[in-house]
């Protein structure tokens, strides 16, 4: 198999697997399961969206299907822990307060990516925040998630948009399923680590996993490359600047 096809494979092979250990869960036989069986299936069909997506040409768009693969995964695992969240997160309803005063107290919560992967575990939280932030900068209304590096033989950090429809590149596909499969990982093996089953994941950070979401990094000399996921954007627009400035200067007489 050529490359694309490898990870492809991999990618597949650790959805399968996913699918399966969200099988396990019987809802309905309590609050906590039925919570986490929800919040699996969710997740587990954000990341096939994610695949679907990104094997259609659709890139940006399958990473703001795996962000939210990630946030609904790790919400289970907190919730897991928990009869009385689940029964909350379920239902909404207040024990000793006013309805009003609940609303705030989900929103500040189980509404809140940053308290969620806080509460996975102490263990990796700043991996989470780093993964989820650079996940959200490529998802959302940003110049990075509407602009990708295109190296050329005159310009190695040339920009190209993205238009409306499909992007027809193997290379491009190639370093989303990779992302993709970065981001998936992450979370299966948080399910390893609490949850006590093997679903073959051997995980650690690497700055290459972040790099393939991000699309551009600053280079290191221990890791070969660095993501700062808060400046991802910036990166983007700097970039975007020189373009327009180089354009201006082209265009005088």
């Amino acid at each position: 198999m050529n490359r694309n096809a490898d990870i492809q494979a991999e990618l597949l092979s650790a959805i399968e697997k996913y699918v399966q250990f969200a099988a396990t869960v019987k809802p309905f036989t309590s609050p906590s399961a039925t919570a986490q069986y929800m919040l699996l299936v969710r997740s587990c069909n954000a990341f096939s969206a994610a695949m679907s997506l990104c094997l259609s040409g659709f890139f940006v768009e399958s990473y703001n299907s795996a962000r939210v693969g990630l946030e609904a995964g790790w919400l289970s695992l907190v919730l897991r822990r928990n009869a009385e969240m689940s029964f909350e997160w379920l239902t909404l309803v207040p024990s000793d307060t006013s309805m009003e005063d609940a609303e705030k107290r989900y929103m500040n919560t189980f509404g809140s990516p940053a308290w969620i992967r806080r509460e996975v575990s102490p263990k990796g939280k700043d991996q989470r925040d780093n993964l989820y932030q650079v996940l959200s900068t490529k998802s959302h209304a940003n110049v990075a998630a509407t602009f990708f590096v295109c190296p050329s033989a005159s310009d190695p950090n040339d920009l190209c948009l993205y238009g409306p429809g499909p992007l027809e590149s193997e290379e491009h596909r190639q370093k989303h399923l990779r992302g993709i499969f970065y981001s998936l990982s992450s979370l299966l093996h948080d399910i390893q680590e609490q949850c006590a089953v093997d679903l073959g994941v051997t995980w650690r950070h690497d700055e290459m996993g972040l790099f393939n979401i991000a699309g551009v990094g600053y280079h290191d000399k221990d890791t070969g490359v660095k993501v700062v996921p808060k400046k991802v954007n910036a990166v983007y627009q700097a970039m975007v600047l020189l373009k327009l400035a180089k354009q201006q200067q082209e265009v005088k007489p």
